[in-house]
């Protein structure tokens, strides 16, 4: 399955910061930080950690003396996170998920928010994450519901992106949506030996004042847009213009409020 769609790297990782940051990354990492402060932790490991939303939330929403250790597995998404939270006591290291540098029984506590789904081997994230995890411990993930259930995602990838490219292979557009069966997700956790699960459905509020930072931020400032251009770039700023008119229909008038639904993780070692 291509992922090209989903890749963020160089102007690519600031635009996803720009623009994705404070639309939907920002409002998840706040609904999702309650269920970690429920868990005991004097050591924290991030996964998928991005340009460091929900990082910023763990350093601020734990005591300082938990030791946090944050990762990615891109070093220009890492970069902009290590530089807006530069002198905040967080270890920030480049790390893939799967293979994970860290020994067994390191961590109090592992978090991924939206990151699993990217993982070529999800078994596998779950499984390092257990390994590295010290005996009752917690692994605590987000991922995304479905696309046909959010009308921020639903609008330019259902609505426009997919039927540009009928008849061609567009299981790449789903990829961040893809993980939203609660069974097959407990599934992930019992196989990985993870005890008292729970997978917990939430729906929270994002917020903007302007349609053009939706657009940008899931089209025009997106790989979802060079997808487009290299099928033909003359068709990148006619959809843009018809994604706009769709959620300017949607959405009314500013402030534009839309609904974010996710499904949340919780396992002990």
């Amino acid at each position: 399955m291509s992922k090209e769609a989903y890749q963020f790297g160089g102007e690519d990782a600031a635009n996803y910061d720009r623009y994705l940051g404070p639309l939907i990354f920002e409002p998840s990492a706040k609904e999702f930080l309650p269920y970690l402060q429920a868990l005991p932790a004097k050591s924290i490991l991030e996964t998928s950690a991005g340009t460091g939303r929900l990082t910023s939330h763990l350093r601020h929403g734990f005591p300082t003396t938990t030791r946090l250790t944050s990762t990615d597995v891109s070093s220009d998404m890492l970069m902009l996170a290590q530089q807006k939270l530069k002198g905040q006591q967080v270890e920030f290291k480049i790390a893939n998920g799967l293979q994970l540098p860290f020994a067994d029984s390191s961590f109090d506590l592992v978090v991924n928010q939206y990151g699993l789904m990217f993982f070529p081997d999800r078994q596998k994230g779950f499984d390092e994450a257990y390994r590295v995890i010290k005996p009752g411990g917690h692994f605590a993930f987000a991922t995304w519901d479905r696309t046909e259930d959010m009308p921020l995602f639903k609008i330019p990838i259902l609505d426009h992106i997919i039927p540009y490219f009928k008849g061609e292979d567009t299981s790449r557009f789903h990829l961040p949506f893809s993980l939203h069966n609660p069974r097959e997700l407990l599934g992930f956790l019992k196989k990985a030996g993870f005890k008292h699960n729970k997978i917990i459905f939430t729906e929270f509020t994002g917020i903007t004042d302007h349609v053009m930072n939706i657009v940008n931020g899931l089209f025009l400032k997106h790989p979802l847009s060079r997808a487009v251009y290299d099928k033909d770039p003359a068709r990148v700023n006619p959809m843009a213009i018809e994604i706009e008119k769709s959620f300017t229909d949607f959405l009314g008038k500013a402030p534009f409020e839309f609904s974010l639904k996710a499904w949340i993780g919780i396992g002990q070692k």
